[in-house]
């Protein structure tokens, strides 16, 4: 399974450095809207790392199957609504805050 990275070349860039090979460079929501719709398409995608920027002005599709995992990346600003949605479900699953993740 492919994991994707959708964002600014800024955001991109950090996925590049950190593994994440396949990735879409956007202007804006709407380049963002167009390339994630795109990559769902592909029966190969598992996770979809979108800019949280992007990700909260672009309807996301109710999942049908467990995959693919589409998840907001916050941008050098920090997360656009509180906790980035890494955290979060790093927070659930442990049952405790991570250090440095905000509340």
């Amino acid at each position: 399974m492919k994991i994707i990275a959708i964002g600014d070349r800024m955001m991109v860039a950090a996925c590049r450095a950190g593994g994440i090979t396949n990735s879409i460079v956007c202007r804006d929501a709407e380049e963002a809207r167009r390339a994630l719709e795109e990559v769902l398409t592909h029966p190969d995608t598992g996770v979809v790392c979108v800019l949280d920027q992007y990700l909260k002005d672009i309807p996301i599709p109710s999942p049908k199957e467990a995959y693919p995992v589409i998840i907001g990346i916050p941008g050098p600003a920090g997360p656009v609504h509180g906790e980035d949605a890494v955290s979060a479900a790093v927070r659930k699953v442990a049952g405790r805050h991570m250090p440095g993740a905000g509340p």
